[in-house]
């Protein structure tokens, strides 16, 4: 049997084209990906929460008594169902929420917004932007000098997006109905042309609690956790805890006011926010960082945190 297979595949390879052999192959390839992604996308938000953080924690999801800050995370994401949501975590729409909370000064700038990469006109943005679809997180063109760009490329990398949602990656329930588009803002520097500092805001029952500070995302990336008066904490997300001297922004209480301000009336929230020089300015807004999956060091601050996660009823 072993033979005759062998043979097949000797008149296979001799009989049949290298290009036609090559299409075949990619053609499989697409089809057995396609069926894969077919059942991924019909297995149960809350199987697929399960297997995800046994995956990282090598333990079963307590659904009934979640006690940890990733058990609580994880509860959100299967049962709080806030309708304004979907707006806040589409990139677009949280623009008018964050506009009538605390102000349009606090947005970046907007360049553009379409519904698919070839209506895109980049002739009529400016030398640096940032594109991104409204329905994805992490899914983000920095364009430096928009005379180097590769307009065939971006284009085809916006359609990708487009195909499917971030939702259907991870059953993060706040982004399952937001309507696909492209948004184009203004690229963020700092005063030493980097990008600038994300400090992280983690908000319970609408107050801010601790920030975390992210520094060189893109290059020796950092992050850092301080209390409100800017005292460091004994722990870290993902990261060994460091010690590095981070000067105080100028604008943090103002920051901690946004922060307030914009998690008010939501059980736990986490706000994005940069300060360039004098402006605060308004990143994002996430109800579950890392898909409730985020790594505390020491551990035990997975507990302690939990502790100050109250959660609201099933049916609030």
């Amino acid at each position: 049997m072993q033979f005759a297979i062998e043979q097949m595949r000797a008149y296979y390879r001799r009989w049949v084209p290298e290009s036609y052999r090559r299409r075949f192959y990619e053609a499989r390839c697409r089809f057995l990906v396609t069926i894969q992604q077919w059942l991924y996308d019909r297995v149960p938000d809350r199987y697929v929460q399960a297997y995800q953080f046994k995956r990282v924690f090598g333990r079963r999801l307590n659904w009934n008594s979640p006690s940890s800050f990733n058990e609580k995370i994880h509860w959100i994401r299967r049962y709080y169902r806030h309708p304004i949501m979907t707006q806040l975590a589409d990139k677009y729409g949280v623009r008018e929420y964050v506009a009538d909370k605390v102000g349009a000064q606090f947005l970046k700038d907007l360049y553009g917004v379409w519904d698919y990469p070839a209506a895109v006109d980049f002739e009529r943005l400016p030398g640096s932007f940032v594109l991104k679809v409204t329905w994805g997180s992490g899914q983000s063109i920095f364009c430096r000098d928009r005379s180097t760009l590769d307009l065939a490329k971006t284009r085809l990398q916006l359609g990708e997006w487009m195909k499917r949602g971030y939702y259907w990656l991870f059953r993060e329930w706040a982004y399952k109905n937001i309507t696909p588009r492209i948004l184009c803002e203004e690229f963020l520097l700092d005063e030493t042309s980097r990008i600038p500092t994300d400090y992280k805001f983690f908000c319970f029952n609408g107050e801010p609690l601790f920030i975390q500070v992210v520094t060189n995302r893109f290059s020796n990336h950092r992050r850092h956790i301080f209390d409100l008066g800017w005292k460091h904490l004994p722990f870290n997300i993902g990261y060994s805890t460091n010690c590095d001297d981070i000067p105080k922004p100028s604008t943090l209480e103002a920051m901690i006011s946004v922060g307030r301000t914009l998690s008010r009336g939501f059980p736990f929230v986490r706000v994005d926010l940069y300060s360039v020089g004098a402006r605060v300015i308004f990143g994002e807004m996430t109800w579950y960082p890392d898909g409730g999956c985020l790594k505390f060091i020491p551990e035990v601050y997975d507990r302690i945190l939990g502790e100050a996660l109250i959660l609201p009823r099933r049916n609030e």
